[in-house]
């Protein structure tokens, strides 16, 4: 009950141990030793009290031999505190830093770092409840509140049923797409929306396949650049960011998802049946077993860590300023999703489970089918990718306001004999706006169309809008320029004081006069030559010629 045997009468815990000891009375008082009825009293005490039987049996064996509150306050143990100095210094010090933050860790996570000192520090790693114990031991509830912006606890995520056993990896993955919990902002400083996650998990062994951040709402072309991401090994992609992590890739059989429009516009989806790619999304229940849901929340746990976390609700948020304090980029939470999904949830053992899902994958991937590990991903981005109809124009394809076109391509000059009748379908990649793909209707093959200007380099649509913007504003008049200039045609067009039609002159002459007046103020071009002819024939009128000493003999000009 107590570490002190010398509490006064008023003191709270006085009068808790003075409450328990009128129940132990009457326990010892109604009930015999050893018997089932006593055992069901401790039983009932125990549940009332929020207390195991062998606690309440402990206070028995205390009380019962003088019927003392003070033995029910005294700790004979003996025992000292059971932390080092250096432990509670760093479990501390770990939690004023990590979780008492408005941007904090969970207390799991703040564990994990206080171990992971502790480990570098050659001391005993400490338990949850131990971390928890020092919390509110150090600070108050009142203190804790205030420094993490008084939010309050999750709530409970409801229970779900089912399960699915596949016998090797790939061959049942869950799918899934939820805004994380951080604001981010561009380069400029500006807010953005949400960034969504997309997030595909092998169910067998737990292991992140892959995942694809988006700025805009989960849609059918985001799946799609998931999916290619899962496929594609990442031995490039862990060597941008500087991670070492398990290469996992490859293509899945069956795909479980829930019911929203993008998941159910996959299903009967003959490019996908082409690359043995089963969408099922589920009625009821979303997920079985809802695995790829714990992982988005192990991801999102780390992401709230950051700047600008929203929390996981608006009453986890409170008053924190999430739009303020924003100032993530885009590749920052890239990287931060990255480590988490291939370093932390595939390289980090489930205390569940007591599995490490890298692991389970090494073992497991011998028995992947061998035709799931070698697939050509540009196939699979053309599956997702959005297609429509269009008409071939003499100038080529016209696809986000450019046109694409190769007049070298023998498959495309039989397209252009019938240029304007017949419909063709395209898909367009907004990730990349060099080139487009075109639907041969008589080889029944996709082909690929560059742009017709000769810029083959990756632009993405957003890059492309952005470009134009600034084509835009660089050949901008004001609309004060625009304005004067119109005044000025205005001031031109209108007729001068005491100027009007005269009728008496006819259009002829009038037009006449004008063309002279103008062609007397146009420039000459011989104009010095003029000149110099008007100075020889100054004076008397005549020109002087150069006197010289040539003779020229005379021709006869009659006939001999």
């Amino acid at each position: 009950m107590g570490q002190r045997s010398d509490d006064p009468p008023g003191d709270p815990r006085w009068s808790a141990a003075a409450r328990l000891a009128t129940q132990l009375d009457r326990i010892l008082e109604r009930f015999p030793p050893h018997s089932e009825a006593r055992a069901a009293a401790i039983d009932d005490l125990a549940a009332r009290l929020r207390r195991t039987p062998q606690t309440i049996r402990s206070y028995l064996r205390k009380y019962g031999k003088r019927r003392l509150v003070r033995d029910l306050l005294r700790d004979d143990s003996g025992r000292g505190p059971r932390l080092p100095p250096e432990t509670e210094g760093i479990v501390k010090a770990i939690l004023d830093e990590k979780h008492l933050t408005p941007e904090g860790c969970s207390l799991n996570e703040a564990m994990i770092v206080i171990n992971g000192r502790l480990e570098q520090a050659g001391l005993k790693p400490v338990s949850f409840n131990t971390v928890k114990n020092r919390l509110w031991k150090h600070w108050t509830a009142e203190e804790v509140a205030r420094r993490r912006g008084d939010r309050t606890a999750a709530r409970k995520h409801r229970r779900r049923g089912g399960a699915l056993v596949p016998d090797y990896p790939l061959q049942v993955c869950q799918i899934d797409e939820t805004e994380i919990d951080v604001l981010a902002v561009d380069d400029a400083g500006n807010l953005l929306r949400r960034l969504w996650v997309i997030v595909l998990v092998d169910v067998l062994t737990h292991m992140i396949l892959g995942f694809w951040l988006w700025p805009r709402s989960a849609n059918r072309e985001a799946i799609g650049l998931c999916l290619q991401h899962a496929i594609r090994p990442k031995g490039a992609y862990f060597q941008k960011f500087g991670i070492e992590a398990t290469d996992v890739f490859g293509r899945p059989e069956r795909i479980i998802s829930d019911r929203a429009a993008w998941y159910k516009s996959l299903q009967d989806n003959r490019s996908l049946e082409d690359l043995r790619v089963v969408v099922e999304p589920r009625r009821g229940e979303p997920h079985i077993r809802g695995v790829v849901e714990r992982l988005q929340g192990s991801i999102n746990q780390q992401l709230r860590k950051g700047r600008g976390q929203t929390g996981r609700s608006v009453a986890d948020r409170g008053d924190y300023p999430a739009a303020k304090r924003a100032c993530l980029t885009y590749e920052q939470i890239e990287t931060a999703v990255a480590i988490t999904a291939f370093r932390i949830c595939n390289g980090e053992m489930d205390e569940k489970t007591r599995k490490r899902p890298d692991l389970e994958w090494a073992k497991h991937a011998c028995r992947i089918p061998e035709h799931l590990l070698t697939v050509d991903w540009e196939a699979v981005q053309l599956a997702f990718l959005p297609e429509r109809a269009c008409r071939l124009s003499s100038k080529g394809i016209p696809a986000f306001g450019l046109t694409y076109w190769e007049d070298e391509n023998p498959r495309l000059a039989e397209l252009y004999a019938n240029r304007g009748r017949d419909s063709l379908r395209i898909k367009v990649n907004r990730n990349d706006v060099s080139h487009i793909y075109v639907r041969h209707p008589l080889w029944e093959s996709w082909v690929a169309v560059p742009r017709a200007d000769g810029l083959l380099t990756p632009l993405t649509a957003w890059e492309l809008e952005a470009q134009k913007e600034r084509e835009r504003a660089e050949a901008e008049t004001s609309w004060m320029e625009r304005g004067k200039s119109r005044e000025m045609v205005d001031a031109a067009l209108t007729p001068t004081a005491g100027t009007g039609r005269k009728p008496r002159v006819s259009r002829k002459a009038a037009s006449e006069a004008v063309a002279a007046r103008v062609a007397g103020d146009a420039p000459k071009p011989h104009a010095a030559e003029m000149a110099l002819n008007r100075l020889k024939t100054s004076g008397d009128g005549l020109g002087r010629l150069p006197v010289v000493d040539d003779c020229f003999d005379v021709e006869p000009w009659g006939k001999a």
